[in-house]
């Protein structure tokens, strides 16, 4: 019995997987998470990324997007962009635009809103985020903000037209999504906008 107990602990001992950890080094924790390579089961996590006992990013909403990078972490969808948000239709709100630097909406932004709010009061299902999206002139942290106020005082319109305030919301994005390339003012331009995101319900807008 003593023999056998001895020769399973030698083979442990000698054991390809054993010899590993003890002779690899900072190499036994790859992505550098905390978690050991021979326990790890996601062995390319980012570096510095909050991850379970098993090496593997906090994935609330199981939609594949860790936590520390899911915009809607509490929204599980079978399809989510890279941010964690539901794929959807979205429906540009060309013609809305704002005074510089503000979130004030200017006057000729009434037509393409009410636009917009009479497609909501036909399609009664549906449910939306207003995505606010900024250029790169400033900082990180005031585009942010700036875009949320943006997406906000949209979506206040939307509900002064009579839209219920439960089926949008408002996020601004900031200038993390360019749709061009932020060298010139007119590529800025396409940058600064508000879009709705659909994100249940159907909706068809195409026109004959």
């Amino acid at each position: 019995m003593r023999f056998g107990t001895a020769l399973i602990l030698a083979f442990l001992l000698t054991s390809p997987a054993t010899m590993a950890i003890a002779d690899c080094g900072a190499a036994c924790d790859a992505d550098k998470d905390g978690v050991v390579d021979a326990i790890d089961q996601c062995t390319e996590s980012e570096p510095g990324a909050p991850v379970t006992m098993r090496g593997c990013a906090h994935d609330t909403d199981s939609d594949g997007v860790p936590d520390y990078r899911d915009n809607c972490p509490h929204r599980p969808a079978h399809s989510v962009d890279a941010w964690g948000c539901p794929i959807g239709r979205e429906i540009p709100l060309l013609g809305v635009n704002f005074e510089v630097n503000s979130a004030r909406l200017l006057e000729s932004s009434h037509a393409a809103l009410d636009n917009a709010a009479s497609i909501l009061r036909d399609y009664v299902d549906l449910e939306a985020e207003v995505a606010g999206h900024t250029d790169n002139q400033g900082s990180a942290e005031h585009n942010r903000r700036l875009s949320r106020q943006r997406a906000e005082a949209v979506r206040l319109y939307l509900v002064g037209a009579g839209i219920e305030p439960e089926r949008i919301i408002a996020r601004g994005y900031g200038e993390s999504r360019p749709v061009a390339s932020n060298e010139s003012e007119e590529s800025r331009s396409k940058n600064r906008r508000v879009v709705l995101q659909i994100l249940g319900g159907q909706v068809d807008t195409q026109t004959d």
